[in-house]
Parts: structure tokens; sequence; C-alpha cells
């Protein structure tokens, strides 16, 4: 399930009657409720405590009251909402709380949502751009915007996706940064050239290709490890699935060297054609597949350095690389408008489609094969579950992923421009030409949305992923930046088994980061209980400088918004001051169910949107 996707029904949350334990602060919290006890740490990843600004590792832990087994295969949602003051809020607070931040209000915006991914843009200007994207209307919230020291090449994640390595051949070097901060750490001298960069699945080191063949870096430190020398001419990497071999193509020596990552030494060679351009691997075979220039695809296995077999193609071949599950390779042949599907059952070519416009990319989801061209803005798409039935003519299907084809800017980068968004059938399609990023859903006619990339032409487009992921069976964790410190609820829902709880947690003030306080705080004075629809129902609400705890008197602006929970209806009422900071107002709801209150005051910078909000239910 997407992250961004995890929307909940708010008459299912409102209509629901939910058990639920409310907590005090403690070490790790608990809660239990409808069977399912919940347990939250809050870690910081360096440091003694969790300050506001600095990266902290959040880990919900699920598991069956009764039996004590994890709950697995579920998905959480989790916000972080600002506490005004110290008081418990009670079942159906809690519930409001989620319902709010669940329906996806715009004025409703938690203090931290984990429930999202960021998309990150590689830049043809030699910028990356950072987004938490709102597809649909060009919207979009940038996080952060980075200066390279000369256009991105390729890129990597590693270190539980806490860095991220970019090669920049015109400089020579290789940006590693901090994604929790969006800081660059370090640029890192590998070796003339670095191009091409992979990292390992245990984050051990990150290996990049250099013009005389490949360095490896350790991603603790960010040293340098080994520096080996494999062959001549442009080179291509891929690593074993175990972490134990890499494979580096040499195209000017028609090789591909094997190296032992225990002994950072190489381990042999293999033929593979006359100038090996791309390798892959299969994990279904446990077979190399490293495809050449002369139209050879050479299958090996790189733990005997025997070759198991030779298929021949058309001259032109640039790239190859697996669908899931490793059954079938897709090699691409752009001069020639090829495609070939390789079945590694047999080791032949089975199938082979035209596609004019010079393919040249293929990505995939569990479904679907999406293909970009050179020559068109239209993406072209082969579904998976079609393939394998030697001979038969591939079936294609098409989206525009723009209105400018992908070949009109010329390319700096080979890194991927079309990646799976979390969760499943839909994908993210970067169009340089457009400046654009477009949200693509499988079944579709055309993209249903997109987000500008504040004039950057978008070349490749990478997907880091912040939502609670499931490490462990019932184990879901994340790294975030903790909000401004004070007092916070984290409302945790789960739709099935349904689990609805508000923890208690709090974040330390850090005295390394100058923040300004909110010009106003909000104090909701309203008694929660005793609304009833059709009949007028009192506000009351005290507003103090948050700088000098004074009452904030004679705020002429002053006012609420009162907004029906899942329904059209809202008013706005001007509050009338009545001595020391307390402004009151009336609004009478017209039907039952929840309503959600917002102070605003225009003259002090407090704007209806700020997190100080007053959830009430109207019987």
């Amino acid at each position: 399930m997407p992250a961004l996707h995890r929307r909940v029904l708010l008459a299912a949350l409102l209509t629901t009657c939910v058990a639920q334990t409310l907590l005090s602060v403690q070490d790790p919290p608990r809660a239990t409720d409808f069977g399912t006890t919940l347990e939250l740490k809050l870690e910081p990843v360096s440091g003694s405590a969790v300050r506001e600004g600095d990266p902290a590792r959040v880990t919900l832990t699920l598991k069956n009251e009764s039996t004590g087994t994890p709950l697995a295969g579920v998905y959480p949602n989790a916000w972080f909402h600002r506490r005004n003051d110290d008081k418990p809020v009670d079942r159906q607070q809690c519930t409001g709380i989620i319902a709010a931040y669940a329906g996806g209000n715009s004025l409703t915006r938690p203090a931290l949502d984990l429930n999202i991914y960021y998309v990150i843009a590689l830049n043809g200007d030699g910028t990356l751009t950072v987004v938490d994207p709102v597809f649909g209307f060009g919207g979009t919230q940038l996080l952060a915007m980075l200066q390279l020291d000369s256009p991105g090449f390729d890129w990597t994640l590693a270190g539980r996706d806490n860095r991220l390595f970019v090669t920049m051949p015109a400089s020579g070097r290789v940006a590693a940064i901090d994604t929790t901060r969006w800081k660059l750490l370090k640029t890192i001298d590998a070796g003339a050239e670095p191009r091409r960069i992979a990292a390992q699945r245990d984050g051990h080191y990150v290996w990049i290709t250099t013009t005389t063949g490949v360095t490896a870096v350790r991603t603790s430190d960010l040293s340098i490890a080994a520096t080996i020398n494999t062959g001549k001419g442009a080179h291509e990497l891929a690593i074993t699935p175990d972490d134990r071999t890499v494979l580096v193509t040499n195209a000017g020596d028609g090789t591909v060297t094997l190296i032992d990552v225990a002994k950072l030494a190489i381990a042999g060679r293999v033929q593979a054609g006359a100038q090996p351009v791309s390798v892959a691997w299969s994990e279904l075979s446990s077979l190399a597949y490293a495809a050449s220039a002369d139209g050879s695809i050479t299958a090996f296995d790189p733990r005997n350095r025997r070759i198991v077999a030779r298929i021949e193609t058309e001259a032109g071949l640039e790239r190859i690389r697996f669908a899931p599950g490793g059954r079938y390779g897709f090699a691409l042949n752009p001069s020639k408008d090829l495609l070939h599907i390789v079945d590694v059952a047999s080791n032949r070519v089975i199938q082979t489609g035209e596609l004019e416009g010079g393919p040249f990319e293929v990505t995939f989801t569990d479904t679907l094969a999406y293909v970009r061209r050179k020559a068109s803005e239209l993406v072209l798409m082969v579904p998976l579950a079609n393939i394998g039935e030697e001979g038969k003519q591939l079936s294609v299907a098409d989206f525009p992923g723009g209105d400018e084809t992908f070949g009109k800017r010329a390319r700096t980068t080979v890194a991927d421009g079309i990646v799976a968004a979390p969760g499943a059938n839909a994908v993210l399609v970067a169009n340089p030409a457009d400046q654009h990023v477009y949200f693509y859903k499988e079944g579709m006619a055309a993209p249903s949305g997109y987000f500008k990339n504040y004039g950057h032409d978008p070349q490749a487009v990478m997907v880091l992923d912040r939502s609670l992921g499931e490490r462990a069976p019932g184990t879901f964790s994340t790294v975030a930046t903790m909000p401004p410190a004070g007092i916070y609820d984290v409302a945790v829902f789960v739709g099935s088994p349904r689990v609805i709880s508000c923890v208690r947690v709090h974040v330390a003030e850090n005295p390394d980061i100058p923040k300004p306080l909110p010009p106003l705080r909000v104090e909701h004075l309203t008694r929660v209980d005793g609304i009833t629809a059709g009949k007028p129902a009192g506000l009351e609400v005290r507003l103090t400088n948050s700088a000098t705890g004074k009452p904030a008197a004679r705020l002429d602006d002053a006012g609420v918004l009162i907004v029906q929970a899942g329904g059209s209806w809202s008013d706005r009422q001007r509050l009338t001051p009545v001595g020391d900071g307390r402004y009151t107002a009336s609004f009478t709801p017209p039907l039952g169910g929840v309503y959600y209150v917002y102070v605003e005051c225009r003259s002090a910078g407090l704007r209806a949107s700020n997190p100080q909000f007053l959830v009430l239910q109207a019987q």
C-alpha cells in the first residue's frame, strides 16, 4: 500500500467506537487496544537525547496481546500531534486527531507525518531537488536543494537510506549526502571520472567505477577501502545478492572482472564478448548476464567463472536488466529499435519486439516493464504476465510521460528516469524537457498528477521512503527529523485489525538551533462535551505572546474557522476580547459529527493552518 495513499475513510473512523489506553510518559511507551499491544520507541540517531531538528529513529512494535505474536503484514499510520498542555487526550479526541490527519485536510497539518515519501530529482544543471510531492495540480513542498560540484552521473542510497552517494565525473569526485538533514557530508576523491555506483545490500561498501577500474568506499566513515584496476575501457558493475562478488565490465578488454569483497581483491576474469557494456544478475538462475555491443550476451557463474551460455543478437546492445523474479531478461538495442526477452530457463532469446524511437531504459514494477525512448514522450508498458511464450508478439501499451520527447535534452546521467512509487502499481516519470515529474498509476490512460521541479530539468528520479516500513515481523520503523521542542501525541492508526492509540512523547530543545517562537500561543478553554447539533455552542480561547508569556490583548482581527469533518460546511466567526487575553465566539453546528476549530490572526502572523486546533464532537 503506497505511503502517500494510506488514507482512512473518515466515516469509518468517526462512527466506530474504539477502546484505547492512553499513556503517561514512559520509556518505551506501551498501550493495548482491541487485543493488540503497541510499543513505541523514539531513539536519537546520534547523541543521547531526542532533540528538535535532529534525526531520530521511530520504532513501532505491534503484537497480539494474548499470544505475543507479532502483527506482521499490516500498514500502520502515525502522526506527531503538538500538545499545548499536559492534559491527556480521551478516546474521542484521539479519534478526531487521526481523522483530521488521515483525511488530508490542507488546514490540518501534523507536526510530523510518518506516512510519506520524498522524491529526489537529479538535475542536469548539477543540482538535487528534494520535495514532498502533492500530485494532482503541480503542487509540491521543497524540502531541500543542493548544489553539486558538477552534474551527477549516477547515484545510490546506503546506510539504511540515510546516505546518498552521487558520482560527478566532470569534477572527479563523489558527493556523500546526509538524507536526514539534507547536508553534504563530504566530497570523496574516488579516482578519475567516477561514473557508475552501486551499494551492497548490507550497506558496508559502495562501489564506484573509474577510468581504470573500481573504488570501494566505506559507508560508515566515507573512507577509501580499496582501489582496484580491472581493465581497459568503460566500466559497468553489479553486485551479487550475497554481497560476496562485484562484477565489473571492461569494454576495452572484452572481459568481466570478478572481485572478492571479503579480500578486496580480484578473484578472476570472464570473457564476455567484444565490448561488454552492461551486466545484470538473475536471482532465479544465480547467473550473471553480460551484454556486449557486438550483440552477444554471456551467461556465467561467478563462483567458478564457468561460461554457461552465449546468446547472439544484433550489434548495438546497450543494456540488460531482469524483471522481478529473475526469469526474464530485457535487453535493449536503441540503434536497432529492438527489445529482446531472454529466458534464463533455456538461455535463449524467446521474444523480440520492435520499439521505434530508440528504447534506452527499462524499469519494472511487479506487473509491468516500463520503457523510455529517446525520440518519443510516450512511455511503453509491457505486461509481465504476457511474456514468456516463445515467438509470441509482445503486448505493448503506452501513456504520455509529458509533452516533450525524452531525448530532447542531452542526458547527463545513466540513472533511472522512471521508478516505482512506494507500494504497488504506480511509478514516477522524470521528463527533463518538461521540467516535471509525473505520477502514473497503472491502468490509467495518462498520469494522474505531476509536480514542477522549480525550473530544473530532472534527468533522473529517486524515491526516499520515510514511512513506517516493516523491518521485522510486527516491527515498523523509520528515521525522521524531529519537530520543534515540546510534548506530542503520536497518533497511531491500523486499519485491520483496528488499532487506534495516542502515545505521549517529548522532544527536547536543541540549543544549537536558534528557532523563532510562534507569534501566538493558543490555549483552548472550550468544554469539549455538551455540544449539540442545531444549538449555539460557545467557544473560548486564551491567546498569549509566546516570547513573553503575556496575554495578547486587543487583537481586532482575531477569529476562528470552524470546519465540519468529511462535509462541506464551514463558518468563520470573529473573536471578541473579554480580558486577560481571553476571547469568545459561538457557532451552531448544523449536524452531528466532528468539527475542527482553527484560530487565526493575520496581524500577529497566526494562520488558520497552525497546528493548535481543537476537535469537537457534536451530538
